[in-house]
């Protein structure tokens, strides 16, 4: 059957495939018509279904009555959106742990197979709605049961296996602690006065080690100080001559010109190679110079004007008499 043929068999939301002779299910052609949402299978010749069968996701109701299915596939249960399951009149014997993943199946019909006693009597007659329903309900809520207890009985089989894997690793274990105990009790006294010496040959050593490193420590500390001193004062010392230095030639510059000529050629020489205006400098100087020896001899005068006013007795004493 081709994808054509398979489209002009929708109607509405339901695909009906039904008595077409179908010995397979087209699924890749059915996966793409996202709006079958009913799948009618029904009346065809199927007697599996492919393992891709799941990939039909959107599917909600599927009709596989009528057919010669002898089982149902291991992953069905991934078709969790499917609620109306028909699987009347085929030849299925056992159903997969998978369908009790069917949480959301509402409508179920079983009859006229092969089932196991046990499944057969979950299931229920199914001759109506309210039957077919719990026929649903009781096969998922068995089915998880059934699971369940697969795994219990797996887990305990494991642990009894692990079980009996440790009790015999611990018994090994215990032997062979017996023997090791009964080799310490021999070999202690030697292990003994063996480990004395060696602590006694270690704490000899170590004390050793820290009185030299002490010593190394000290005089380390010792000649860091004395190179920080010697740094210091020699840096001090720089600084001290580099002022005073720079306050004589400051001073020669400033001040010779007023008394020796050849130190104003020197300034004029200065002034016209290197730029610097050392006349400008010089004239506010002197200045300066002038102005504070005026004002301290100013000061000496009235320092001296307050001290014959006030102090000078011996010149009173003169003009009374």
């Amino acid at each position: 059957m081709n994808l054509k043929s398979v489209k002009d068999r929708l109607k509405d939301e339901t695909l009906d495939l039904s008595l077409c002779d179908l010995k397979e299910v087209p699924v890749r052609e059915i996966t793409t018509i996202k709006k079958a949402t009913h799948l009618d299978l029904s009346n065809n010749l199927l007697t599996c279904l492919p393992t891709n069968f799941v990939n039909l996701k959107q599917i909600v109701k599927l009709d596989l009555s009528r057919n010669m299915l002898t089982e149902i596939p291991e992953n069905f249960g991934e078709l969790r959106q499917l609620k109306h399951l028909d699987l009347y009149a085929n030849q299925i014997s056992r159903l997969p742990l998978s369908l009790s993943e069917l949480k959301n199946l509402r409508w179920l019909d079983l009859k006229e197979n092969p089932l196991t006693p046990a499944v057969a009597s979950v299931a229920g007659p199914c001759s109506n709605l309210t039957e077919c329903q719990a026929c649903a309900r009781n096969i998922v809520t068995y089915l998880s049961h059934v699971k369940l207890t697969i795994e219990e009985e797996k887990l305990r089989r494991l642990n009894a296996i692990i079980d009996t894997e440790t009790d015999t690793v611990s018994t090994k274990k215990t032997g062979k602690k017996k023997k090791k105990k009964a080799a310490d009790k021999d070999n202690k006294p030697n292990i003994d006065k063996n480990e004395r010496n060696s602590l006694l040959k270690l704490s000899r050593s170590d004390e050793s080690e820290m009185k030299s490193s002490t010593a190394t420590n000290d005089r380390k500390y010792t000649d860091k100080q004395s190179i920080k001193g010697n740094t210091c004062r020699t840096f001090l010392h720089t600084i001290t001559w580099l002022f005073l230095f720079s306050l004589i030639l400051l001073m020669s510059i400033l001040i010779l010109p007023l008394y020796s000529k050849q130190s104003e050629l020197l300034v004029n020489h200065f002034e016209t190679n290197m730029g610097i205006p050392l006349k400008t400098i010089q004239q506010r100087s002197t200045d300066m110079f002038y102005s504070f020896t005026r004002s301290v001899s100013n000061i000496y005068k009235d320092i001296y004007y307050v001290y014959e006013k006030n102090f000078n007795t011996n010149k009173d004493i003169s003009i009374n008499e």
